[in-house]
């Protein structure tokens, strides 16, 4: 059984009286452990299908099941328990954060929301917590906005895992970071995925670091699918013409996902 599977998901938006079809009967599943990438320009319906994925927004059309069950059909306390087990990191983690909430806080809003673990042993995961992403304890009181763009991007993963689930999305999660960095948290995100399992839905424009961390790629286009298959079948034999057009852009990345 897939973790995540979507079927003929529609989304649709009204502006300037016409109706523009943002995701256009898009079709994917997920095994556990895998990274699929939704790859293309912007504007291709990327981070839509992101959001229609989690519920952030509801679609127009279309079936998601998230673990066998009917994710649409869904709500309240029902809705509310099953979100612990899908979690997103975005592409700017200070947008994402109160800035001037504490490290420890933004760790301890998901362990307590969710019941993870009562008041007086919040502290003792919110440190490990931060050391299963490589970030020292001492780091807890700190102001989000006081910390680095790296380390705020390990503290997203941090929040992120804190109720250890299956599924994370990954929306545009290291393009703002310098090529130093983001080779870290790519590494940081495959070791998570080696040592829990963990399913990525890695939203990227960027075919270099799709290749370099994903099992298998969507290549979109105006909200459609216009390729797909194993990662490194597609990116190094482009079919379409967005695929060529992707190809050509991309960085050139010295790494191979094991």
């Amino acid at each position: 059984m897939s973790l995540l599977t979507v079927s003929n998901l529609t989304k649709r938006y009204s502006r300037g009286g016409m109706t523009l079809a943002a995701v256009d009967d898009v079709s994917f599943h997920i095994e556990p452990g895998e990274t699929l990438a939704l790859a293309g320009p912007s504007g291709s319906g990327k981070s839509t299908i992101a959001r229609l994925a989690l519920r952030l927004i509801e679609p127009d059309g279309g079936r998601i099941e998230f673990e066998g069950d009917d994710f649409l059909a869904l709500g309240g306390s029902a809705l509310r328990a099953r979100r612990a087990r899908l979690q997103m990191v975005f592409q700017d983690p200070l947008a994402a954060f109160n800035p001037r909430a504490t490290v420890a806080r933004v760790l301890d809003d998901p362990l307590r929301i969710h019941g993870v673990a009562p008041r007086s042993e919040r502290p003792r995961r919110i440190a490990a917590l931060l050391e299963r992403v490589g970030l020292a304890a001492d780091l807890a009181p700190r102001a989000i906005h006081e910390i680095s763009g790296g380390q705020r991007q390990r503290v997203a993963i941090a929040r992120a895992i804190a109720t250890k689930p299956p599924l994370i999305v990954l929306d545009e999660a290291v393009s703002a970071l310098d090529v130093s960095v983001r080779g870290r948290i790519l590494d940081l995100l495959l070791d998570l995925q080696r040592e829990e399992r963990i399913a990525y839905l890695f939203i990227s424009h960027d075919l270099g670091v799709v290749r370099a961390v994903a099992h298998r790629v969507i290549l979109l286009d105006a909200g459609r699918i216009a390729e797909s298959g194993d990662a490194r079948t597609v990116i190094d034999a482009p079919r379409s013409a967005i695929g060529k057009a992707l190809v050509a852009a991309a960085p050139r990345l010295n790494r191979n996902r094991p």
